[in-house]
């Protein structure tokens, strides 16, 4: 079975318009939320071979501090489609996974990241994900990651 984990970045401080969006970092709640999603993901057992991430601030800190307690920093991947992403782009980096990953953990935003776990079935309908909120979908694994589509996935709660 693929997996795909979907995590929404943690709280960042607050928005003050125009351009600087891109460069809003993590609150100090934030970097909580972060590290508590982390430990939870890792105490799953769940071992993530590939993190995309929104290049963004606030995710790249949020991937940092998950990557960090994964052990998993050498598997972290900027993409630049994540920010702000929409459904559809965050779709398209997923299909450009090689075939050896069977996990991988998205970090990004929403809306997008919500709409896409509600299309891959990991959320229920009009569900948003919180602010370091996650939840996972799986996918055949005899399907290539290329030629998944959203409509394959079913939700899973997380191991452990």
């Amino acid at each position: 079975m693929k997996r795909v984990l979907m995590l929404r970045h943690a709280e960042a401080t607050p928005a003050r318009g125009g351009p600087q969006d891109f460069e809003r970092p993590l609150s100090e709640r934030g970097r909580a939320e972060a590290l508590a999603a982390a430990r939870q993901i890792a105490a799953s057992g769940l071992r993530v071979d590939r993190l995309l991430v929104s290049p963004a601030a606030r995710t790249r800190e949020t991937g940092a501090i998950v990557a960090s307690e994964l052990g998993a920093a050498q598997r972290v991947h900027f993409e630049p489609t994540l920010y702000p992403g929409t459904p559809e782009s965050l779709w398209a980096s997923l299909q450009q996974l090689p075939e050896r990953v069977r996990c991988a953990l998205l970090i990004g935003h929403n809306p997008a990241l919500s709409a896409l776990a509600r299309q891959c079935r990991a959320a229920q309908p009009g569900a948003e994900l919180p602010t370091a909120g996650f939840c996972l979908a799986g996918f055949p694994a005899r399907v290539r990651w290329s030629a998944l589509s959203p409509e394959d996935g079913s939700g899973l709660p997380l191991p452990g």
